[in-house]
Parts: C-alpha cells; sequence; structure tokens
C-alpha cells in the first residue's frame, strides 16, 4: 500500500493504479483467492460458447394478463348476442337501477395499442402516462331496444310504462293538436342546430311554458323518450337526412343520445313510425289534446280557458302509485334461461288437492265419481244407441270375451219373445224452440224482456266447490321483508278457480308466448310452480326464491331488501297474469268516439251502454283473470249550469276505499261514499261540450257489473306534501256473509225499459249475463291485514277461510294456525289492521 507522501498530483491514473498493484502483490501470500485465481487445469473442457440474446422472443412468451384486464370486452361474438357480464354488478344483467363505469384501462387486452410488442399502454397526448380526458361514458344508460316504434305498441307503453313525448313541429301545429299524454312538450325545428347538445337546448327552452321545462330536465328519469313529427315513416334520417325536417330529427336525436353528458337517457330516443298523422288515423282526431302554449311563448300568461284539464279521481290517495313493471324486455338467452328454471322446478300434484283421512267423513259428499281420464269415462258411461228392442234382437250378437259360465236358467227352445213396440218419435212443439246459437227463430218474442236465466254461469264441478276444496297449510318463507308477498300469495292461493286452473295442465294452451306486454308465459309457469308447492302439502313450508327473482326481473322495487305495498304487488300479479293470458292482444285498438258518438251514447239505457262499452273493452282485454276479478264502473260527469252529463266506463280488478279518520267505519259507508256524488273544484273543473267552456261539475260513480270476486282495499295511508304516508287506524266492520252491492250498483231496468229497448236496439243488445243482474250477494274468504304504523314499515299477515273445514287459517309467512273470527279482537279480522278483504259472489241461500 503506498504511503501518502508517494502520492503525486502529476502522477497519471494508470500509472497510479500499476504502483498500487505492485505493492499489494508483494505483501499478498501465494494462496489463491478463489476460483478465478487457482491455475488452469489442462483437463477441464472448455467453456461452452456465449449465444447472442434475441430481445424479439419475449413478444411471442405467453404472459400474464394485466389485473385491469377484462376479458368480456375483448371477444369477438355474434351481433345477436349481448356482451358478458364484465362486472359483478354489471348494468347489462339485471336492468336494476345501478350503473357502473368501468375503467379505460380495462377496455384493451394486452398489446392491443398502436406497438404491438409493449405490453402496456402508451401515453396519449400527454407525459407519465397520463390520459388527457375523462373516460369514455355511455351514450345511454341500458343497452338500446330499439330505435323505431309503431302506434299500437305506443298506445299500450302510455299504459304501462314511464314515457317522455316530444312533437317536433312548430308551437302552432302543436297547439292545434298532438298526442293525448301527461307527459308531452313541443320543441320546435327552428331551436334545433347542428351538433347541439341537451343543455344548449335546454337553454333554448326558456321561452317555453314552465311544466314543459321542467319535463325536459327530468329526461333521464323516463323510461322512454319519443319523439315525432307529421309524418316521418322510418329512420332513414339518421344515415342519410334529406330534407329539413329530417335534419332536425337529426339535430335532437343527436342532442338527446350524443351530447347528453349531464343527464343521460335510460335508453336512445325513439321515432314514433308516420307520425301524428298515424297516430290520428288510428285513435281518432277527436282524440288529440289541444292546447294554447303559444302564448306563453310569446311572453303572455295562459289564460283559463286554456288549461289542459285532466280527469282526477276525486277519491285518489295523495300517495304517488309506482308503476307495475319496468321497461326492460327479455333477451331470447334469459327467456331460455327462465324457462329452463321454470321446467327443473316444475311440480306435479295430483288431480284433486289431497284430503286428511281423518277428517274424511266431514267431507261433502260429491255424488259424482271421479273420472281421471276419457277411457274410464267411456268405461263406465257406454254410449247407447236409441233402437227398438226388435232390432236389436235382429242383429248379430256382439263378439264377447270368454266369462265365467252363468246360473240362470237356460232358455226354453220354443220361446218366442212378445212383439214390443218402437219407441215413439218426440212429437213436435207446440211453440218452436229457442236456438242456441244466439239467434231467436220466434218472430213474435223480438218486443218481449229477455229472461235473467238466459246466461247463467259456467258449470263447475262439485268436488272443484269452494265449500268442498281443503285449503293446504304449507306457509312461505320470509326474506327478510317479502311479507308483502306471502300474504298476497296466500290469498291468491285461497281464490280455488285461479288455483285449480294453475293446478290444471291445460292452463299451458291458453299462455300467449308471444305477447310482449306480459313476460313471454315465464309469471304463469313460475307461479303454477309455487300453486303447486304450495298445494302438494308435502312440507311445512317453501322458498319462492325464483318466483321473487322474476318479479324482480320485472319490476326492481321487488328484489329491493325494504317493505313494500301489498296491494301494489297485487296490482303487478294480476296484471302481470292476465298479459300472460290475454287472448286478444294482438287485436287493433279501436278509435275513440265523436262527440257525435258519445252524445249518442250518453241517450242509451245506461245498461246497454255499459255492456257495449264492456265489449269495447274486452275487444283487446280478454283472460282467465278477467272473469274472476274484473267489474266495471261508470264515471258520469255532470254540467252544474246546463246539466250536460258525460259518463265514461272503466273495467276494475279491485276497489280502493276512503275510510273516516276517526271512530269506527263500515265498508257500506265506504262504498257509499265510493258512489257518492261529489263537485269537482279548482284544477278538476270540467270543459263542458255543450257550453264550450270550463264549469263546475259533479262526478258520481256508480257501477255497473259486478265481478265474481271482489277486492275491497281500505286506503289506510295519506300523505300531504313533504310528508311521508301516515296510516289510518280506524276499524272497519265489514260482514263475512251477504255482502250486498246492489245499493251501488246500477239499478235493473224494469220490464217496459227492457221491451222498449229490445224494441230500438234488438233483442240481442239487451240480453245481460249474471254481472249485471241481482242478487250481487258476496262472502269472504280472505283478509290481508297490516301491523304496523307507515306504508314501508310493519308487517302483513293473510287471514283464509277453510270452507270445507268450517274455520279460519292464520298465514303468518311459516307459522300457520287455525282460528275463530268470534275469539276477541286480537284473532279478529274486524280490527284496525284489516287492509284488503277478498270476497267471493254467492247464490241466494247457498250453503256458508
Amino acid at each position: 500500500m503506498p504511503s501518502p507522501t508517494d502520492y503525486d498530483p502529476r502522477m497519471s491514473f494508470e500509472k497510479l493504479t500499476r504502483a498500487t498493484s505492485a505493492s499489494s502483490q508483494s505483501q499478498l501470500s501465494t494462496r489463491p483467492f478463489g476460483p478465478r485465481g487457482m491455475p488452469p487445469v489442462t483437463l477441464a473442457p472448455p467453456h461452452p460458447p456465449k449465444l447472442p440474446l434475441n430481445t424479439q422472443w419475449a413478444t411471442s412468451m405467453p404472459k400474464a394478463p394485466s389485473p385491469t384486464y377484462s376479458p368480456a370486452r375483448n371477444m369477438q361474438t355474434p351481433g345477436s348476442i349481448n356482451p358478458p357480464r364484465s362486472t359483478a354488478r354489471s348494468i347489462v344483467g339485471i336492468g336494476g337501477r345501478g350503473s357502473s363505469m368501468a375503467s379505460s384501462a380495462s377496455a384493451h387486452a394486452p398489446g392491443a395499442n398502436s406497438d404491438p410488442d409493449s405490453y402496456f399502454s402508451k401515453p396519449v397526448n400527454g407525459t407519465n402516462g397520463v390520459h388527457p380526458g375523462p373516460p369514455v361514458r355511455n351514450k345511454s344508460v341500458h343497452l338500446p331496444r330499439e330505435t323505431m316504434i309503431d302506434t299500437e305498441k305506443l298506445f299500450d307503453y302510455l299504459k304501462m310504462y314511464s314515457v317522455m313525448l316530444i312533437d317536433v313541429r312548430s308551437r302552432e301545429f302543436f297547439d292545434a293538436g298532438h298526442v293525448y299524454a301527461q307527459n308531452v312538450m313541443c320543441i320546435e325545428p327552428a331551436a334545433l342546430r347542428k351538433n347541439m347538445s341537451a343543455e344548449e337546448l335546454a337553454d333554448s327552452l326558456v321561452l317555453s311554458p314552465d311544466g314543459e321545462q321542467a319535463l325536459f330536465d327530468r329526461r333521464n328519469q323516463y323510461d322512454l323518450v319519443v319523439f315525432y313529427d307529421q309524418s316521418t315513416t322510418s329512420d332513414q334520417f339518421l344515415h342519410d337526412p334529406e330534407t329539413e325536417r329530417d335534419l332536425a330529427l337529426r339535430y335532437l336525436h343527436d342532442a338527446l343520445y350524443e351530447f347528453n353528458q349531464d343527464k343521460p337517457l335510460q335508453r336512445p330516443p325513439i321515432l314514433l313510425l308516420g307520425g301524428i298523422e298515424v297516430w290520428a288515423d288510428m285513435v281518432g282526431s277527436q282524440a288529440l289534446a289541444t292546447s294554447n302554449t303559444a302564448a306563453t311563448v310569446a311572453g303572455q300568461r295562459p289564460t283559463q280557458a286554456s288549461r289542459l284539464v285532466r280527469r282526477v279521481p276525486a277519491n285518489d290517495v295523495v300517495v304517488r302509485k309506482r308503476r307495475m313493471r319496468e321497461y326492460n324486455p327479455l333477451d331470447a338467452d334469459e327467456e331460455r334461461r327462465w324457462l329452463e328454471r321454470a321446467r327443473v322446478e316444475s311440480v306435479a300434484v295430483d288431480e284433486r288437492p289431497p284430503l286428511d283421512e281423518e277428517n274424511e267423513a266431514a267431507q261433502v259428499e260429491d255424488a259424482t265419481p271421479i273420472i281421471r281420464s276419457y277411457e274410464d269415462f267411456h268405461r263406465r258411461f257406454p254410449e247407447i244407441e236409441q233402437q227398438s228392442m226388435v232390432q236389436a234382437r235382429a242383429r248379430s250378437p256382439p263378439v264377447r270375451s270368454p266369462s265365467p259360465p252363468s246360473h240362470h236358467p237356460p232358455v226354453p227352445p220354443n220361446y218366442t219373445a212378445p212383439i214390443i213396440p218402437s219407441i215413439p218419435s218426440r212429437p213436435a212443439p207446440a211453440l218452436p224452440r229457442m236456438s242456441y246459437s244466439g239467434v231467436n227463430d220466434r218472430s213474435s218474442s223480438q218486443n218481449l224482456p229477455v229472461s235473467r236465466t238466459s246466461h247463467l254461469p259456467a258449470y263447475i264441478p262439485p268436488r272443484y266447490l269452494p265449500q268442498n276444496i281443503r285449503l293446504p297449510r304449507t306457509g312461505l318463507v320470509n326474506f327478510g321483508v317479502t311479507c308483502y308477498m306471502n300474504a298476497t300469495l296466500q290469498c291468491l292461493s285461497a281464490t280455488t278457480p285461479l288455483s285449480m286452473f294453475f293446478l290444471d295442465e291445460g292452463y299451458h294452451s291458453l299462455v300467449q308466448t308471444g305477447n310482449w306486454k306480459g313476460s313471454k308465459g315465464l309469471m304463469p309457469q313460475l307461479y303454477a310452480n309455487l300453486i303447486r308447492s304450495l298445494w302438494k302439502g308435502d312440507v311445512e313450508s317453501i322458498r319462492p326464491t325464483s318466483f321473487r327473482s322474476f318479479c324482480a326481473r320485472m319490476n326492481s322495487e321487488w328484489g329491493l331488501d325494504r317493505q313494500q305495498d301489498a296491494k301494489e304487488f297485487f296490482d303487478f300479479l294480476v296484471d302481470c297474469l292476465h298479459e300472460d293470458l290475454n287472448s286478444n292482444w294482438t287485436r287493433t285498438p279501436l278509435r275513440a268516439l265523436t262527440t257525435e258518438q258519445e252524445m249518442k251514447r250518453e241517450r242509451m239505457p245506461k245498461f246497454i251502454a255499459a255492456k257495449t262499452e264492456w265489449g269495447r273493452y274486452t275487444h283487446r282485454e280478454q283472460s282467465f283473470l278477467t272473469s274472476l276479478f274484473a267489474g266495471q264502473h261508470a264515471s258520469r260527469l255532470r254540467c252544474t249550469t246546463c246539466h250536460f252529463t258525460s259518463t265514461t266506463y272503466e273495467a276494475f280488478y279491485s276497489i280502493s276505499v276512503e275510510i273516516p279518520r276517526s271512530g269506527i267505519g263500515d265498508i257500506r259507508d265506504c262504498l257509499r261514499s265510493y258512489c257518492a256524488e261529489e263537485t269537482l273544484t279548482h284544477d278538476e273543473v270540467w270543459k263542458c261540450p255543450r257550453c264550450n267552456k270550463e264549469r263546475e261539475a259533479t262526478k258520481q260513480i256508480t257501477i255497473t257489473r259486478a265481478p265474481q270476486y271482489l277486492v275491497v282495499h281500505f286506503k289506510r295511508f295519506s300523505a300531504s306534501r313533504g310528508e311521508a304516508a301516515r296510516k289510518v287506524r280506524t276499524p272497519i266492520d265489514f260482514p263475512l256473509h251477504n255482502l250486498d252491492l246492489e245499493p251501488y250498483m246500477l239499478p235493473a231496468p224494469s220490464t217496459a225499459d227492457m221491451g222498449a229497448a229490445a224494441a230500438q236496439y234488438g233483442v240481442q243488445e239487451v240480453k245481460v249475463d249474471s254481472s249485471m243482474t241481482p242478487p250481487y250477494l258476496y262472502d269472504a274468504y280472505a283478509v290481508l291485514r297490516h301491523l304496523g304504523t307507515t306504508l314501508t314499515s310493519g308487517h302483513y299477515v293473510a287471514m283464509v277461510r277453510d270452507r270445507a273445514r268450517g274455520c279460519w287459517r292464520s298465514f303468518n309467512d311459516t307459522r300457520v294456525d287455525d282460528f275463530e273470527p268470534q275469539e276477541g279482537r286480537g284473532q279478529g279480522l274486524k280490527n284496525e289492521q284489516a287492509y284488503i278483504v277478498f270476497y267471493q259472489r254467492v247464490a241466494p241461500g247457498s250453503g256458508r
């Protein structure tokens, strides 16, 4: 080691190194420091030559996927197949409320950027790999379903979903006549320009009426946004606009779909094919709504006569009712999966529900033996030809199978059978017989009233009568907040004709799988599986998992973990089953009546007008649910100035009645208040067709058709603006037997009135069925109770009547108990907890 004195700054680096090395070698021992210091061995093999490293091989080797890479976003699938989910809560999956944005990094596979040899993405217009702008967002929340819609489908959409309508015409044409709907607005073509955003379009509506501005501001809350003009019949304007009208539609579509950053629509906007011209041709020009919004646009306040008056029943509760179903149609794959799930979970039950052996003696005996097949029927009741004994004797004896020898004495060989005369033919009737083909052969009876027994109810075998069927004792598991569903299902299960309908395999032939307004036939199958599981009776309780999941698929509200309204679930289920069994759904909607036709109908006898309007309703709405629960009421408006009347006939599947806020109420008083005449004031004024002015009017509801099964709903929840719904805890008294509906029904016509009507309108027009023929007596068979203080809390329990056993049964989810209604208020039925009462129409004097 050199000393510090040996250091010379002028010495070069190489000389200093050599000097240091020589000094070190002189001081170290001869021992090697390692393998490199050992002397070479001549016997060892030589080292292999080093190969050059090819860096291009690394790009061909497999690589581990990135944690942010999703294979679902890079699959090459046909256009008809929806892409698979990219996250566990995908917005493509169940069509729920939630939405999620996928990261922009997951949209590219390894090597999918501009450099194929690089695994990671390169920076885009910046440094450090930072993306300059926000991630690409979806143009709409849900997948697009359709870009055009015809008038018939829009007619049904307005009743089923939340639809916003945009009239793309001038303000003058809009005021002259537009689609009559609650959510309709006008956007003039002059206000639209190229590359205009929805926010800029909202700013240009500053002179529009306040209602239209608020409507456009809520554009993202509607299931569908439909726009139309005068007569456009295709979506060619999206690809190749030719006229100024096409450009206006293109600019509106782009503003709502392409440049709608803040409030994206649920789905892309849809064009009404044919515009207002085709719509008016279907519904009639008299069904178009008129307005005077041009005064507002010009800076003037609208006059009193320019308000669009909406007929609102005065009995409605302030609580807003949600729509029954959401616009989220099933795709082919999803429909196939649900069908397979329903098939796997199908349950086979006996034709007749099982009865308890120990109580078999108490069963009401059925004189008709059970015949389970056509072969059994022909075996027990063979066909018998009407012939004389002489003719039968002349025939050759039939070939019979060998039988044991008979012990009867033999017939003497010289025996001669007595001659028996042939059966005399039936004498001709004294009067011509009635033809059951619907045509009366007796000309003398054209002006006579028709007997009320001409239309009898359908025959029901005795073993299917409610008094002969014992209800099951199977409970339903509560998923935490599904007591509203369990109680409703138990009440519907106690509706024996409905349960027998789904216990029979014949219901499959009535399911309308092509009806897009229903569930493509899935709801009837899942409901049938549920009913069959209940009536099989082999377990104490079942879990309706599939049924609840599909209800949540149709409306996401039923899948939320919070309490719901049992009445709204009843409406949802009955409406869905009705649409899936609606045999007239393909018919074209009837045109609205003109003013002259409406006045002519107003002069007709009420029972004939009610029958005619019922025919118009069943023209497109006819199912097994209609024959059970559907009734009809007439809402009559009367001008207090000229006393002109206008009557609207509507179908109902349940009746919602107001109850008193204090004291003790009675269902008869509630029905009397429901049918009482009331005065319309404030915003409910009526424009009288005769006076051609807005006048004060009175309104009165009359029941014109009595349903076979009456569902009465007590409005126990009321709310005011800004407050939650509060429960009205008034006890309601209602009879369990012989509820008479005749005081609230349309009075039966007298014999003279029917004779005069037959002379003027024909015999066929005066024929009425049992739904319009008194008496109207009802017995209660189920009561749905609500325990709690608010609409979104509490508990639901079903109380149903087992007529075969002569008792009432409480279904509290999985707990099932029998009780008698007279055992006190705790287990009684007529208390402050009664929410919905189910009644069945009975014949006078029938067994209880």
